[in-house]
């Protein structure tokens, strides 16, 4: 059997500037921490501190030269070792790889979202760490292996968009732009267009966006004063994706539940992946929340 190791440095602020590092217990600098992600053990540190300042790995500290109190660190490392039987194909030993990255940057995502909560300043929660080195080695062979990975993907241009129009441009400088569609475009961003995605902020950000058009363009709709109103019709079915199902059928005779079966199964695991991140802190992975995003943006245009 074949040892196989698969290390990536990350960033640990969002900006490598002194106003944005982010602060670490002089403990956690001594500590590595091990969390299993799939078949894989991930090990994070930060750099090791040996008690002398200044230290290497390290912008800064808090506190006295002689008696830090706190250290500011310019990255940490994610790691995991498996093992692979001898003389496998190379797409099979190409796959292994490909999952242990996804393993390891599900840590990172982790490890950056504890700091991220406990010091907002230094980024935002389901932002995606970026990526400085990432290597493989056959630490039984002694040799390097292809890493199937870039270090932080790029996205593809977008093409076939809408243009500007003059009369979108007054209408914004007029009125203003349509909230909801304004947080629809952000989570696209954050998904489609940026070499720093940011999945979890992505989710929760459609969600509101599809929920706030479907409540607003329901109710645009529905005559004042009848009975049941969108809002009674919401304290009946309870849940956002009913605005599009039971609630859009009272109110415009069509359900997305009747008239898309896929695209309405994939909205309502947009707004069970937005409690999971609200609720849980549980940061859905960029493929899943770049198709969410998708079908909320689908979802919108269907209902008008």
């Amino acid at each position: 059997m074949n040892e196989i190791r698969v290390e990536a440095v990350y960033q640990a602020s969002s900006e490598p500037t002194i106003g944005r590092m982010c602060d670490i217990d002089i403990a956690l600098a001594s500590r590595p921490l091990t969390t299993t992600v799939g078949a894989f053990d991930v090990v994070l540190a930060f750099p090791k501190f040996e008690g002398r300042l200044p230290a290497e790995g390290y912008h800064g500290w808090l506190g006295d030269e002689d008696a830090p109190v706190a250290l500011c660190p310019t990255h940490f490392t994610a790691h995991t070792v498996f093992t692979l039987p001898p003389a496998l194909d190379e797409p099979i030993v190409q796959a292994e790889l490909k999952a242990a990255v996804a393993a390891i940057r599900f840590a990172a995502a982790r490890l950056s979202d504890a700091l991220r909560v406990e010091q907002p300043s230094v980024g935002m929660v389901g932002h995606i760490p970026k990526v400085l080195s990432l290597t493989a080695t056959n630490i039984t062979q002694g040799l390097p292996l292809t890493v199937p990975e870039p270090l932080n993907p790029g996205y593809p241009i977008v093409r076939g968009l809408p243009i500007l129009t003059a009369d979108i441009a007054m209408s914004a400088l007029r009125d203003g732009l349509p909230p909801a569609r304004a947080l629809l475009s952000q989570a696209r961003y954050l998904t489609q267009s940026t070499n720093s995605p940011q999945p979890g902020t992505a989710i929760l950000l459609a969600a509101v966006a599809a929920e706030t058009y479907a409540k607003e363009s329901l109710k645009s709709r529905r005559p004042p004063g009848s009975t049941p109103s969108v809002r009674s019709l919401q304290q009946i079915h309870g849940t956002a994706v009913d605005l599009y199902g039971p609630i859009a059928k009272v109110v415009i005779g069509r359900s997305l539940e009747q008239d898309d079966p896929a695209l309405w199964s994939r909205l309502g695991e947009l707004f069970r992946a937005r409690n999971k991140m609200a609720h849980q802190l549980t940061t859905p992975t960029h493929p899943d929340a770049r198709q969410l995003v998708i079908a909320a943006m689908r979802a919108m245009d269907w209902i008008g």
